[in-house]
């Protein structure tokens, strides 16, 4: 039996979230104000979990911020860790979300899991078949950025197997680490199909052997470029963070260890309890955006609006034999817009299922590993799940000028929450 749970939309301002003001009911809201409302609706609209319903949960998205500076405008850029280091709101709300990421990594309800061992059995299949193309697949991975520093071929290839013998009723074996390799391979594809990876070691030539040989193996109708170009236009970096370029900057760095949104992952385990097979920090590029656009935002940011996320989800659609990677509701929907209220009731309840695992599994591996925050990941979530986040928003902004004052951090965090494993 499905299990619904409203989100109830104002723009209300971000001192009235933090009071728990009362709020106007969707009904009752202007049409001007309801546009992103009623797609929201169906974001934690529940199936079998195994969990019981959580309370109705309240969303009061900021309002829209101003425009950007003028381009000639002296830009400064700061680590956007620096505002969760101060303390204050950031800091809660950071470590909420990487509390539910992070627990969700290692208690996952029966959909997730089922939905990680069948994509694992299959891209398992797909590393069989790959021969001197295994290592380079796995390049990011292996590398000194990657969840395997130093391993190979092999060692993936025993994760991707205790991820197919934890469908339940499995044998409990894999690990949070486990799962978040499965994520990260499924992203690595993405970007190689997409041709948007870079800094791994591999060469041109065997990027280019992958993009070939990829598409044939998952039996996917087109080639790599077509068939990531409609989760790109939809889901892509230039959609959902169209500022991102002129925001963001990767200046060299040191590359400390870090996990969790601000490096808040062993305080959240602790929280958590977690006493064995903690998720193991990780290196990568410390990113700086724009002072002005981490001043004026209250929720945690990391590296801008994620275009991970879209890749991710494509190529778990694939592994699991979707036609229409990514972009399946989006595009019934526009079919069908009558269904702008609930854009998933145009599947089958367990596809519905499925699709809400799936894009839990994959913003808890971008959060809890600390790689992006719940607000650099719900405009992807939301375009996933048939709902037009940026039709919202101004030409050059993103989720961040509309759920950047504590709704982002509500809104995903619900959504994990619902695919945890019951607690008993």
């Amino acid at each position: 039996m499905l299990v619904s749970n409203s989100l109830d939309v104002s723009r209300h301002n971000s001192h009235r979230l933090e009071r728990g003001a009362d709020i106007t009911t969707l009904h009752q809201m202007p049409a001007a104000e309801r546009r992103l409302a009623p797609h929201n609706d169906s974001l934690v609209e529940r199936g079998r979990r195994g969990t019981d319903p959580s309370p109705v949960m309240q969303l009061f998205p900021a309002a829209t911020a101003s425009s950007a500076p003028d381009k000639d405008q002296a830009a400064a850029f700061v680590d956007p860790a620096s505002r969760t280091e101060a303390g204050g709101h950031t800091r809660q709300l950071a470590l909420q979300q990487t509390i539910s990421a992070r627990d969700l990594l290692y208690h996952p309800g029966d959909t997730l899991r089922t939905e990680l061992g069948l994509a694992a059995g299959k891209a398992h299949e797909m590393l069989s078949r790959l021969g001197d193309l295994q290592a380079p697949l796995g390049g990011h991975l292996f590398g000194a950025e990657g969840l395997m520093p130093g391993e190979g071929p092999k060692a993936l290839l025993a994760t991707l197997k205790r991820l197919m013998d934890d469908i339940p009723a499995g044998s409990n074996s894999a690990t949070a680490k486990d799962r978040s390799i499965m994520i990260a391979l499924m992203g690595d594809i993405g970007a190689i199909l997409g041709s948007t990876t870079t800094g791994v070691e591999r060469t041109p030539k065997q990027d280019e052997a992958l993009r070939l040989a990829i598409p044939g193996l998952l039996g996917l109708p087109y080639p790599a470029a077509e068939s990531l170009a409609p989760t790109s236009a939809l889901g892509g970096s230039a959609n959902i963070g169209p500022a991102k370029k002129q925001e963001r900057i990767k200046p060299p760095n040191a590359q400390p260890a870090r996990t969790g949104v601000h490096n808040l992952g062993k305080h959240a385990d602790d929280l958590l309890g977690i006493q064995s097979n903690r998720l193991l920090p990780s290196r990568w590029d410390v990113a700086q955006l724009k002072k002005e656009r981490v001043d004026t935002t209250v929720e945690p940011l990391i590296a801008h609006m994620s275009g991970t996320q879209a890749e991710t989800l494509a190529v778990w659609d694939m592994l699991r034999g979707e036609q229409r990677p990514y972009t399946r509701v989006m595009d019934g929907l526009k079919e069908r817009p009558y269904l702008a209220n609930d854009p998933m009731s145009q599947l089958p309840s367990s596809e519905r299922d499925a699709r809400y695992a799936r894009a839990a599994g994959t913003a808890a591996f971008l959060i809890g590993n600390g790689y992006h925050s719940a607000v650099e990941v719900l405009g992807g979530t939301l375009a996933y799940t048939g709902q037009d986040g940026q039709s919202v928003v101004g030409p050059r902004q993103d989720a961040g000028h509309l759920f950047g004052q504590g709704a982002a951090t509500q809104l995903i965090s619900e959504l994990l929450n619902t695919q945890r494993a019951a607690q008993v």
